[in-house]
């Protein structure tokens, strides 16, 4: 089975997939991985030691790379998995979670490999039901109104705090090998490392393009990372939302100096003091017309402010 995946030595893409007792979506995931039309990629699993039958579900994988062992946390566990990988590029897909676009792959090294301003690549989310139904898209707004792409995507950033969905960004190894939470990282960071990678990443000056396709489906379920550590993630999230405010406000305050790069790191610009004005503007612009309250539909706005009132 995939025997042209056990003899790939030299990867162009190191997928990387954390799991812990979640072996009941683990078979689907593998497959929704291997069933991409590129086939220069790796598979990594780093499980942490589960009891579920999730390791005799890899062993009827030889493609797969993988280990289990107890980690401390999602960042050792994504730690390790970066240690393990051989890819330029790395994607990150969550043990319950998988692709939708069997063509993403290719599509993110086409990208990376013809434009070296570009660091990271992203998509839309799909959401799936525990029970594998498809539901909404996430960002759907983005089909009519698209993102700003590479050095103009700061301000929306800067706005809201946006962050490129974790199951299908594409990015350049070296970077997220340099900027992914370690242990001298802030607290909040590690307990939620892809809101640290992503403040690394855009306070760095690194460029993301979005490509306009459904790439890969969310699962929610009832014993999902979110749902089982809300109580710790929901502060390390605000601390994300606070440290973004703070750069904000220094650098369109002129306080701070920012530099752009290209993906192997190169400074290609930067916003100087003369065009802090345009950008005030530009984040405003965001904050403001991309609010969420201006996009929900009256009857979803009711349906929210009808749970908030008491009976």
């Amino acid at each position: 089975m995939y025997d042209d995946l056990c003899k790939v030595a030299k990867p162009k893409i190191s997928v990387i997939t954390p799991s812990l007792n979640h072996g009941r979506f683990l078979r689907e995931t593998i497959e929704s991985v291997a069933g991409q039309s590129y086939r220069d990629f790796e598979h990594i699993v780093v499980d942490g030691g589960s009891t579920d039958g999730t390791v005799d579900i890899l062993k009827q994988y030889p493609h797969i790379r993988w280990i289990s062992e107890k980690d401390r946390d999602v960042m050792e566990a994504y730690q390790k998995g970066l240690s393990m990988a051989r890819g330029e590029y790395v994607i990150q897909c969550c043990v319950s979670d998988g692709f939708l676009d069997r063509h993403w792959f290719r599509k993110c090294v086409e990208m990376l490999d013809g434009d070296v301003e570009t660091a990271l690549v992203w998509g839309f989310s799909q959401y799936m039901s525990e029970e594998g139904d498809l539901l909404n898209v996430a960002f759907q707004e983005f089909f009519t109104d698209p993102p700003p792409q590479k050095q103009e995507f700061i301000s929306l950033w800067m706005a809201n705090g946006f962050c490129f969905p974790e199951g299908n960004y594409c990015v350049r190894g070296e970077i997220i090998r340099r900027f992914f939470p370690g242990n001298q990282s802030e607290e909040y960071f590690q307990i939620h490392p892809h809101l640290g990678f992503m403040y690394m990443f855009m306070t760095q000056g690194y460029l993301p393009v979005f490509l306009p396709m459904v790439a890969n489906f969310g699962r929610t379920h009832h014993d999902q990372r979110g749902q089982r550590l809300k109580d710790v993630e929901k502060p390390a999230q605000q601390a994300y939302l606070r440290r973004i405010r703070e750069f904000r406000d220094d650098l369109l305050g002129g306080r701070l100096r920012h530099l752009f790069r290209d993906g192997r790191s190169n400074v290609i610009g930067e916003i100087g003091n003369q065009e802090l004005f345009s950008w005030r503007k530009k984040t405003w612009r965001h904050r403001i017309l991309r609010s969420r309250l201006l996009r929900l539909d009256p009857y979803t706005l009711a349906m929210k402010a009808k749970k908030r009132i008491p009976v």
